[in-house]
């Protein structure tokens, strides 16, 4: 038989399959060749001579044939090894190891293959490999899975026959066995099985996990919640099975433990006679089950008992008798609660993935209305909220006939109104989706209703000591049932177990919650949770295990969120002061701002003139402190009421967190009032040492933004000496680090930056703080790019755009829609990479921000990406597609050196003084031009301008200074002496308002 490279093992001692070989050289002789290949397929227990005789010489026997065969045997020894044929009592046999056989190594992978399934890929492996009964069985199966039933059944034959002409013997009882089974797959039953009226979508997964479940386990539940197509999956999984009779069982009707075997019996053709009526029940059901079992027989069979959630102890009681008394049997359930019994195998049904839902969406809309328009993002949004759930989909497709996608979207906030009247020929438990839910909720006792309705307060799960908390006591027991039921989903991730109810489950139980008047109880219970978690949690924050907190609160927060927009409705200070308190520390570790800028607005109206309760106020003073922080990066301002408030309050002592941050954050407030930095530098040498490290990092970021670079990296330095990992927890020294590694990379200091990215960012990604991660792994990027790693820097790029992380404010944002166009470029893709670059523009100057709406342009991220811009199309000659990029920064410039727009970032407006520079460099000026153009150039050298990306190389620019006007900048320097870029703000306002908006 012809092989192919898929089918044939590769470097193995001995080879049979095709060319006979040993260690890779050919054998010589044919008669030696009979004698290795019979020999391996004979397999470890060889053959008889006669046999061997009979395989070498055919109907040719020698006169001496025992001699013969010793002569053959000795020339195969000769020409593989003295020990790889052994004499044996009868013939001989191989004696090396099955992966020393190419023959043989086909075997183990054959037979994994046909026990997973993949009959397909088994066959060429199984048909090549020796013949034992575990691979003859194996065989057989994967014929009848890929040519069909009556090819197996030829193939048993022609080796029975082989069989017994050689060893004179019958197939073994398994195969026997196996070959009864294929006889009646021959004639398959299949009872109560439908046909599916339309196509089963996003299950394909599935079948195959359930096939290979059927085939390993007596017993195979499909457990989920009501309208995830259970019943579907069961009917299809009865029509592809390998067994020659399927019985299927509905038991929705079925309204009596005692009726489950009924019914069972009832489809199985055994019914009660006039005799059984007569006698007691008990003997009646052991009669009838009896009666079952022999029905089953011994041939394979496989029950399927559809619906088996109000039923669960009778079908297992069942099911238990029937999987111990016939030896064949597979039975296969669906039902919401598993049985619980020994031989259950549960498979847990999940929700349709969000791309299979839109699909089924489409096509069942489709069908209630060709024609209808299905705008791609209204309907993924739509079926976002349906929760997976195919009848959830496919109600509302069927909306789709009188109302628009969003109409129906809108409406869904009443969903169970909604979701009604579907296919006709649907059971009426599936005609509305409040049916579907009903029919869990009455198999529930009053405990379990109670938890359900209380657990619905939650919006983003929780843990076994929230359900505690809210439903009273000891929630597990009720809460194991709900899970049981399929009501409540487990999910375990980093922040251990954490329990979900599917949006409709949850919605459904508010509903409950409300009509049983348990609303405002369960709501009290809920508030009192939330701040005890945030008063607990929050003091673990800035500690030894700021880790695992953080992993806690991120479980929460959406929890946290909901019940902090609750008590903003009611006006209840102190619990909006514990909440904010803990969130706001949370998100400021996490490096998500914007979650704070958001919410903002609304606690700063009720906590700065509420009255809060003594002994909060420690995380008032947080909650100020976070909002009047946050005030500061994005609208640079140092006004407003919670400062005021703050101011009011006062730091406190300086013993708790709160007071520290309170404490730095005004002393950093008088010294930007003040223009001086005195205030805030003369605490980083208090005697409290987590006031100095606070202060000296503020001074790092203060001193950066003035220009003041060595000054800002020592502060960085000193900052990180004073971190204590235990006592403050690792964030406050990884932030450091993220901030040296973006400051040492701003002054080009490639090797000192990539070390700082590379200590932090293993810490801030335990934290959690993806936008601090993304923007160090930009850093690494750069780095990659500047070693001439270009292929390194693009793939860190694509994998920070693919986890999302480069679409915040900040750094990462900046380098990854600038430094994409930069590997272009370094890659001699320039027109790439300048498109890119202007398209970089566009995108930034098109992002808002909460508190940043009147800047109109002047963000630093646009001033930036702009200056980049002007000097990547200078240093390529394409000067022409950006004159109108270079007049937006003329005509900004003097605004923001006036101070009239924006606080000035001394290092971000350098860079515009770069670019500036740079095209007046590059435009073959005069020498009074070329002078200024030098000055400009030196004078953003000494703003600290940012040079991380390429485009904005210093020592590029300095040559092309060099080449224009010699010495000139070496004379500016010195004439400038050693003023602080501070003082020479006056002068750079003079220069800039000299630069013509025209372009020349």
């Amino acid at each position: 038989m012809p092989s192919s490279a898929a089918d044939r093992p590769a470097g193995h001692r001995l080879s049979v399959l095709d060319d006979v070989t040993w260690d890779g050289q050919p054998v010589p002789g044919e008669r030696t060749h009979a004698l290795l290949r019979g020999l391996a397929e004979a397999g470890s227990r060889g053959l008889s001579e006669a046999t061997l005789v009979e395989e070498i010489w055919g109907d040719e026997v020698p006169a001496n044939p025992a001699k013969a065969l010793q002569v053959v045997v000795s020339r195969a020894r000769s020409a593989t090894g003295p020990e790889v044929i052994e004499r044996t009592a009868r013939g001989y046999r191989l004696t090396l190891a099955p992966a020393e056989v190419d023959a043989w190594a086909l075997r183990p992978e054959g037979l994994r293959l046909a026990a997973a399934g993949e009959y397909a890929a088994a066959l060429p492996l199984l048909e090549r490999a020796a013949p034992d009964d575990d691979v003859v069985a194996a065989l057989l199966r994967a014929i009848a899975a890929v040519r069909g039933v009556p090819a197996a059944l030829e193939r048993f034959e022609s080796y029975r026959a082989r069989l017994a002409d050689r060893l004179g013997v019958d197939p073994s009882p398994v195969l026997q066995a196996l070959h009864a089974e294929l006889l009646a797959r021959d004639h398959p039953v299949r009872e109560g099985l439908l046909y599916e009226a339309s196509r089963l979508i996003g299950r394909d997964e599935d079948v195959v996990a359930l096939a290979e479940t059927i085939r390993t386990s007596r017993v195979t539940s499909i457990v989920g919640a009501g309208g995830l197509g259970k019943t579907r999956l069961a009917h299809l999984m009865g029509r592809l099975a390998e067994q020659p009779v399927v019985h299927f069982v509905e038991l929705a009707g079925v309204t009596s433990p005692e009726g489950v075997a009924v019914e069972v019996g009832d489809v199985l053709g055994v019914r009660e006679s006039l005799t059984d009526r007569l006698t007691s029940s008990a003997a009646r059901r052991t009669d009838l089950l009896g009666r079952i079992v022999d029905q089953v027989g011994s041939a394979p069979a496989l029950l399927i008992l559809d619906n088996c959630e109000h039923l669960v102890e009778a079908v297992a009681d069942l099911v238990s008798v029937l999987v111990v008394r016939t030896p064949a049997l597979r039975v296969l359930t669906t039902t919401r609660a598993p049985l619980g019994i020994a031989a259950e195998r549960v498979y847990q049904l999940p929700q349709l993935g969000l791309d299979d839902a839109v699909e089924l969406f489409d096509e069942r809309a489709s069908a209630a209305r060709p024609g209808a328009r299905l705008d791609p993002t209204e309907v993924r949004g739509l079926v976002e909220r349906l929760d997976g759930l195919p009848l959830a989909v496919e109600l509302a497709a069927a909306k789709v006939r009188v109302m628009s996608v969003a109409e129906i979207s809108r409406r869904l906030e009443n969903r169970f109104a909604l979701l009604r009247g579907g296919s006709r020929d649907a059971p009426e438990r599936h005609q509305t989706l409040l049916a579907v839910i009903d029919w869990s909720w009455n198999l529930l006792d009053e405990s379990q209703r109670t938890a359900l309705r209380r657990l619905a307060i939650f919006r983003d799960g929780f843990s076994l000591s929230g359900a505690d908390a809210v439903v009273g006591d000891d929630a597990l027991p009720a809460l194991s049932s709900l899970v049981d039921q399929s009501l409540v989903t487990v999910v375990e991730g980093n922040g251990g177990l954490r329990y979900r109810l599917l949006e409709t489950v949850r919605e459904f139980g508010q509903m409950q919650l409300v009509d049983a008047g348990d609303d405002v109880e369960t709501a009290v219970r809920f508030r009192d949770w939330g701040l005890a978690f945030g008063l607990r949690t929050g003091e673990r924050l800035f500690g030894p295990h700021q880790v695992e907190a953080m992993t806690e609160i991120r479980s929460e927060e959406g929890n946290l969120v909901d019940l902090l927009r609750r008590r903003l409705r009611e006006r209840d200070a102190d619990a909006v002061v514990v909440l904010m308190a803990c969130l706001s520390d949370f998100w400021t570790i996490e490096g998500s701002h914007l979650k704070v800028v958001n919410i903002a607005p609304e606690v700063e109206d009720l906590v700065v003139e509420g009255r809060v309760s003594q002994g909060y106020e420690d995380t008032l003073r947080t909650t100020l402190v976070a909002i009047a922080f946050n005030s500061l990066i994005f609208s640079d301002s140092v006004a407003g009421r919670s400062f005021d408030r703050l101011e009011e309050l006062g730091p406190g002592t300086g013993r708790t967190r709160a007071e520290i941050t309170a404490t730095v954050l005004l002393a950093a407030r008088r010294s930007i009032v003040e223009d001086r930095l005195d205030a805030l530098v003369a605490l980083t040498t208090d005697e409290n040492r987590r006031i100095a490290q606070v202060a000296l990092q503020w001074s790092c970021q203060l001193h950066e933004n003035q220009g003041e670079l060595a000054l800002a990296k020592q502060s960085g330095l000193d900052a990180l000496a004073l971190a204590d990992d235990v006592a403050d927890g690792p964030w406050s020294a990884a932030l450091v680090r993220a901030q040296l590694a973006g400051l040492t990379m701003q002054v080009g200091d490639l090797q000192e930056a990539l070390g700082f990215a590379h200590a932090a960012i293993p810490v801030l990604d335990d934290l959690g703080a993806q936008e601090d991660v993304a923007q160090l792994r930009a850093v690494l990027a750069l780095g990659a790019m500047a070693d001439g790693r270009t292929e390194e820097a693009r793939r860190i790029f694509d994998e920070i755009e693919a986890e999302d992380a480069g679409g915040g404010i900040f750094g990462a944002s900046i380098i990854l829609l600038c430094g994409r166009p930069e590997v272009d470029l370094a890659m001699g893709e320039v027109e790439s990479g300048l498109c890119g670059y202007r398209d970089a523009v566009r995108e930034l100057s098109a992002r808002s921000f909460p508190g940043m709406e009147t800047l109109l342009g002047y963000e630093p991220w646009i001033l930036y990406a702009e200056s980049a811009a002007l000097a990547a199309h200078v240093r390529h000659g394409a000067r022409a597609e950006v004159a109108g990029m270079r007049e937006d920064l003329i005509r900004k410039a003097p605004v923001i050196l006036e101070g009239s727009v924006v606080f000035l970032d001394y290092p971000v407006f350098g860079s515009v003084l770069f670019a500036l520079a740079l095209w007046e460099l590059a435009g073959e000026p005069d020498p009074e031009r070329a002078a200024f153009a030098v000055r400009l150039l030196v004078l953003a050298d000494r703003f600290g301008y940012n040079r991380q990306l390429p485009s904005l190389a210093w020592a590029p620019a300095l040559a092309l200074a060099e080449a224009v006007l010699p010495g000139e900048q070496a004379r500016v320097r010195a004439e400038l002496d050693d003023r602080k870029p501070t003082e020479l703000r006056p002068e750079v306002l003079d220069l800039v308002t000299q630069l013509s908006p025209v372009a020349e």
